[in-house]
């Protein structure tokens, strides 16, 4: 582990403004093993040399994506450096380490660096934000990002309002709609799927001009379309390849005919589920800002979920099979 630390510290100081992958291919080695990541992260943080420094909260950062285990030690360190750091790459590393810790106790860290002078420092804090907990001061954070000067900013702010949260207020809606028609790269496309995602209907026509572009809507986007459940996409849809699940998903949202037979369909499981296993206190739900029905049930297993979707599949459209298939 040592030899490789020390590989990492001097590919990043070679590095400077380029190419870092070097620097994650080794870090992405060491991360292999969580204590030890753990163990080797937490020392360089306390060297007075910035990039190692910066090295370090990478490392931690690596280590948290591949093992859930160590999340909550590294977050703990990143957090007691935060306070005192005022190196502008360590803030950058900080901010994204701390987001792959997934640590409620980073909000507040973040939101900080989400107000920094430096559009880097800023971009990191915008990626990191939405693996926080839904809240005001989240939402609030990436709304005033959605309107920064720096594109990049505004994109993964306006992607992770719209997209990564659900967050359905009256001031997202509307930081979102002020971003339709930004010329900063996908930013419009994100805005638009924002609002569809939270079936505002001033996205329909949106929706309509993406899907109808010549270089096609991103499947995230189709997700989003399927939120709108409007009929009106129908058409627009046809020119996309069915067999594709997002497209057939969004489909069948549109389509008021196929969603009655899945509703339907739903229905006639649950009754079948019961019937079955009285037991197993079967429901049916959904999900906000989400498509698609999620059976529950219970049993000596602990709680049990499946797409509702997918079991009509499976099934041929037959709750009674479905139900002895569980």
């Amino acid at each position: 582990m040592e030899d490789l630390v020390g590989r990492a510290v001097e590919l990043a100081r070679d590095a400077g403004d380029d190419d870092y992958t070097p620097v994650w291919a080794v870090l992405g080695e060491m991360a292999q093993d969580g204590p030890a990541s753990l163990l080797a992260g937490v020392d360089l943080l306390a060297s007075p040399d910035p990039v190692v420094r910066a090295v370090g909260c990478d490392l931690l950062g690596r280590a948290s994506e591949r093992h859930e285990t160590v999340r909550a030690d590294a977050a703990s360190a990143l957090l007691t450096l935060a306070p005192s750091e005022t190196d502008v790459d360590v803030l950058w590393s900080i901010a994204q380490a701390l987001g792959s810790t997934f640590d409620h106790r980073a909000e507040p860290v973040l939101v900080f660096l989400s107000a920094h002078p430096d559009p880097d420092v800023r971009l990191k804090a915008a990626q990191a934000l939405p693996s926080m907990p839904a809240g005001e001061a989240v939402a609030g954070a990436l709304i005033r990002l959605t309107a920064d000067p720096d594109p990049r900013v505004r994109n993964w702010a306006t992607f992770g309002l719209g997209s990564q949260t659900d967050a359905d207020t009256p001031a997202v809606r509307e930081a979102l709609w002020a971003r339709v028609g930004d010329d900063g790269e996908d930013v419009h496309a994100e805005a638009v799927f924002g609002l569809a995602r939270r079936r505002d209907p001033r996205a329909t026509a949106l929706v309509i001009e993406l899907l109808d572009a010549e270089q096609g809507i991103y499947s995230w986007g189709l997700e989003a379309a399927a939120c709108l459940r409007d009929p009106a996409l129908l058409p627009h849809l046809a020119g996309y390849d069915a067999a594709s699940a997002p497209v057939a998903t969004a489909l069948r949202e549109c389509d008021p005919a196929a969603r009655l037979r899945r509703d339907d369909f739903a229905a006639a499981l649950l009754d079948a589920v019961y019937d079955r296993s009285p037991a197993a206190d079967p429901t049916v739900f959904s999900t906000l800002l989400e498509t698609g029905l999620t059976l529950r049930t219970t049993g000596a297993g602990g709680t049990l979920i499946w797409s509702v979707e997918a079991l009509m599949e499976r099934a041929g459209g037959d709750p009674h099979r479905a139900a002895g298939e569980l």
